[in-house]
C-alpha cells in the first residue's frame, strides 16, 4: 500500500487560519487547544514560540488514542506596537479604540510563532515570522466606523487585515498571510521538505 499524507490537525479555532489552509486544498480537522495563554517570557519571539508549541503539544497528546499518524499545527500571533510592547486582543470596544489610536500613522510588527509536530515520532519544527505593517493616519470617524463593524473582536491589535481592516493599512513589508495569522509559505515548505513527493501527490485529494 502506497504511503499517504497523515491526518492534519489545526490546533486553533481561528476561522482566518482555517480559510488559509482551505486555499491550498489541505484537508484538515480543527481541534482548538483551549489552553491558558498567559505566559511570562523574556521576549515576544520566545512568547509566540512557546505558546505555539504548547498549543500543538496539548492537542497532540489529547488525540493520541484517536489517530496513529497525524500532524498538529499550533500558531500564535501577536502585535508589537511602535514602543515594542505586546498588544494582545482587545478586552472591549474602548480598549480596541485605544489600540487603533496608538497604531494610527505608525509602523508596527506582527509576529506569528508556528509549531508543527509530526506524530508518532514527535519530530518538531518551529519558526517565528515577522511582518511590518504601516497604518494610515486614521481620523476619529474612520476609527469609529471600523469599530462599529465589530471586526476588531478577538483580533490581535484590534484589526483584521483580510477584512475591512485592510482599509486601515498603508503598506505591509513581509508575509501578508503572517498578518492573517498563518504564514502558509512556511507551513507548505515544512511539509514539503518532510514528506516530499507524498505531500504533493496526496494533499487535497483525500476522501
Amino acid at each position: 500500500m502506497a504511503e499517504s499524507f497523515p491526518q492534519f490537525i489545526l490546533a486553533s479555532n481561528s476561522p482566518a487560519r482555517a480559510r488559509v489552509l482551505s486555499q491550498i486544498n489541505l484537508e484538515y480537522h480543527i481541534i482548538p487547544s483551549e489552553i491558558n495563554e498567559t505566559l511570562s517570557m523574556e521576549t515576544p519571539e520566545s512568547y509566540v514560540t512557546e505558546l505555539s508549541l504548547k498549543k500543538a503539544k496539548t492537542v497532540g497528546e489529547r488525540i493520541k488514542s484517536r489517530y496513529t499518524r497525524y500532524i498538529v499545527l499550533g500558531c500564535d500571533t501577536i502585535v508589537i506596537d511602535p514602543l515594542n510592547q505586546i498588544i494582545g486582543k482587545p478586552m472591549d470596544r474602548l480598549h480596541a479604540k485605544q489600540m487603533l489610536v496608538s497604531l494610527s500613522g505608525k509602523c508596527h510588527h506582527v509576529l506569528t510563532g508556528c509549531t508543527i509536530i509530526v506524530y508518532p515520532s514527535e519530530e518538531t519544527y518551529q519558526q517565528v515570522i515577522s511582518t511590518e505593517v504601516e497604518f494610515r493616519n486614521l481620523s476619529s470617524d474612520e476609527i469609529e466606523f471600523y469599530l462599529s463593524n465589530n471586526e476588531w473582536m478577538g483580533k490581535a491589535g484590534a484589526y483584521a487585515i483580510q477584512g475591512i481592516g485592510s482599509l486601515l493599512i498603508k503598506e505591509i513589508r513581509g508575509d501578508y498571510y503572517n498578518v492573517v495569522g498563518l504564514p502558509v509559505h512556511w507551513v507548505w515548505q515544512t511539509l514539503l521538505n518532510h514528506y516530499n513527493k507524498v505531500f504533493l501527490e496526496t494533499v487535497g485529494k483525500k476522501g
